[in-house]
């Protein structure tokens, strides 16, 4: 089983250009069977087009999907619609349900997708989460992990995943190049990321969750000259020794087709 999650900057290139074929083109090189997507308007009309993005999208895929609401913003390019996670998926989707984290005043609304799909197996139900928290302080991306816990908990001695953009970075990153977070630091764009702290990581791994990509940790944002890894897929215990891989996913349109790269990871079930 092959997992992608992916940051699609709200349907929008670095240039503000919609690009749901070229997402559908990224997504499908990889061939992932289950997708979690961050930043995604709906229902959102792509120009030209009678159909939303996420459902176009999922037909380009053969998918079916759920989407959660985070919050509901009045954008210009996108009057009518929200603003949350999606999931897409081969599998057939048994339920699905959105949660609000946390609210901190000065902050945005964010939020957690909850899905059970059914395995090829015909009788396992397995939950994927899809989350994506605050860009700006990580004392508020905390308060939002223990809401997000309270959730995910549920399914602790179960096989699950955990994924999505985090924005949060991981000491073991560093610890074997302290000179990369002191140049982080000094970044003029990712100072505040690195001078915040780095407990969120921390605390997910004392919660018995496995980070994919621990054993060879690659950046994933911004997409055109990645310099930092922001963006995770996180295994329960139970889930963690069927791991093969993980890593970034890049094509010739990654670093055009949104502001982060994609993640995947692949699952011996």
């Amino acid at each position: 089983m092959r997992i992608l999650t992916y940051n699609i900057h709200g349907w929008r290139d670095g240039k503000g250009k919609e690009g749901v074929a070229r997402l559908a083109r990224v997504i499908q090189s990889s061939q992932a069977d289950i997708v979690a997507l961050n930043e995604v308007f709906h229902p959102l009309l792509p120009a030209g087009e009678t159909q939303p993005a996420l459902d176009l999208l999922a037909g380009m895929l053969g998918m079916t999907y759920a989407f959660g609401v985070a919050l509901t913003p009045r954008f210009a390019f996108a009057p009518l619609a929200s603003y949350g996670n999606a999931l897409l998926t081969r599998y057939p989707l048994l339920a699905h349900a959105g949660h609000h984290l946390t609210p901190t005043p000065g902050h945005e609304q964010r939020g957690l997708l909850e899905a059970r799909v059914l395995l090829p197996d015909g009788r396992t139900p397995f939950s994927v989460y899809t989350t994506h928290l605050d860009h700006l302080s990580e004392a508020v991306r905390v308060q939002q992990l223990t809401a997000l816990l309270q959730w995910t908990g549920r399914d602790r001695a179960r096989p699950h995943i955990l994924l999505g953009d985090l924005n949060a970075l991981a000491p073991d990153d560093f610890q074997a190049n302290p000179a990369a977070l002191d140049a982080l630091k000094a970044s003029p764009h990712f100072g505040r990321l690195a001078g915040q702290g780095m407990e969120l990581i921390p605390r997910l791994l004392r919660r018995g969750y496995v980070d994919a990509q621990a054993a060879d940790p690659q950046p994933t944002f911004p997409a055109e000259r990645p310099l930092v890894r922001i963006d995770y897929i996180c295994l329960s215990a139970p889930l963690a020794p069927a791991l093969r891989w993980c890593r970034p996913w890049i094509t010739d349109e990654t670093a055009a087709a949104s502001d982060h790269l994609p993640v995947l990871a692949e699952i011996d079930l």
